[in-house]
């Protein structure tokens, strides 16, 4: 009997290194990668077994989280990293591109589809909706909110406007019936059911941009968190981003 304890033994060891092993990465990111995310989680905390915490929400949110130092990966848009990275909240090290973002327009499910297909076709349907809404604050809010100004619009159309707090938002106010129309990431539209994506803004509008992650400087899981980011990285890895409506680099 002497071989069955040093069986169990030997498993009990193995079961306390592996638990030893694992790792909680926290990950502070914008909602519009949510989708894509969830899609490729599940086969990284598999082979890692390590378990990813995130948390959604937009830059500005997440400052008192960057601030605190806790977290053990940022993905943010290429400029935002590159502040904190100058700003030693981030491994400069570790600064690796993922995917990139870019503008779209959203109707309620099964509502008939405006013309968006040039800049003046865009204005005309954005002066004949009856409301319009996008997230206020987020960097495609504050994009937009310039080029409305730059198009002599923002007057015009302020009393239309539903400024949304945070990116969820704004898909969901449309779903609801709320807005009749919803400006923001193509990811975040085709990652909310009860929306149809009108398509791409025009190109003379748009503003595609790249999220880029990077180690926190202060990680409790430097290692988990730089194999995260090799993940996401990956060729295999490009195919779901693809598919969530966002952009891989070229590698």
């Amino acid at each position: 009997m002497g071989w069955l304890w040093r069986a169990a033994a030997a498993a009990l060891v193995m079961c306390f290194a592996l638990e030893a092993r694992a790792a909680d990465i926290k990950v502070l990111c914008i909602p519009g990668l949510r989708a894509a995310f969830e899609a490729l989680l599940p086969q990284f905390e598999r082979d890692s077994g390590d378990k990813v915490v995130f948390h959604f929400e937009i830059y500005p949110g997440q400052k008192q989280r960057i601030e605190s130092g806790d977290f053990d990966v940022a993905i943010f848009a290429t400029p935002q990293i590159e502040a904190l990275s100058k700003e030693g909240k981030v491994n400069a090290a570790t600064v690796t591109n993922i995917a990139s973002t870019s503008i779209g327009v959203a109707v309620k499910a099964g509502a008939a589809k405006p013309d968006i297909s040039s800049e003046e076709a865009f204005k005309r349907t954005l002066l004949a909706a009856k409301s319009i809404t996008y997230t206020k604050q987020s960097q495609t809010g504050v994009y937009l909110t310039k080029q409305l100004e730059r198009l002599g619009l923002a007057d015009t159309l302020k009393d239309k406007l539903q400024l949304q707090p945070g990116g969820a938002m704004t898909t969901v106010a449309v779903a609801k019936g709320e807005a009749e129309l919803g400006i923001v990431l193509v990811s975040d539209i085709l990652a909310t059911p009860g929306v149809d994506l009108v398509g791409p803004v025009p190109a003379s509008l748009q503003n595609t941009v790249m999220q880029t992650a990077a180690v926190g400087a202060t990680a409790k899981q430097p290692a988990a968190a730089a194999a995260l980011i090799k993940y996401l990285a990956s060729p295999a890895a490009s195919a779901v981003f693809k598919a969530k409506g966002l952009e891989p680099p070229a590698r």
